[in-house]
């Protein structure tokens, strides 16, 4: 039996956020520890969202994207909205998943809490 038997479908994923690079001084890119030398400012602040799409085969990393715009977060919040809507016990709970104790919140930068989870929630809700 050879690969054609069995073709293998491949497609990209949607635009997944992996950290914040952070550009220093001397023009240097971290990215998570990692440093590139790119020679020059070239973006107006020194933080800017790295986003990347993989293979839905294996998870490989296909590409690499820093953008300032919002396309790729709203991609990004798009895909959670409809895991969300599938996730068996809600989208309250769903979220709740990936907020609480993960997020940072209040202008002391502290992760969430279950009750600032729920006030928010409560307040999106009297919002619609």
């Amino acid at each position: 039996m050879d690969d054609t038997d069995h073709p293998q479908t491949f497609s990209i994923l949607p635009a997944e956020c992996v950290g914040v690079a952070t550009q220093n001084d001397d023009g240097t890119l971290d990215i998570g520890g990692l440093s590139v030398q790119l020679g020059k400012v070239w973006w107006n602040d020194n933080q800017i969202a790295v986003y990347v799409r993989r293979l839905n085969h294996d998870l490989t990393v296909i590409e690499i994207h820093m953008a300032h715009h919002d396309g790729l977060a709203q991609e990004e919040l798009d895909t959670q909205n409809e895991e969300a809507q599938r996730y068996p016990l809600g989208p309250k709970e769903y979220w709740r998943s990936q907020q609480v104790g993960k997020w940072t919140y209040g202008a002391d930068g502290h992760l969430m809490t279950n009750e600032e989870f729920e006030a928010d929630w409560d307040e999106s809700d009297d919002d619609e």
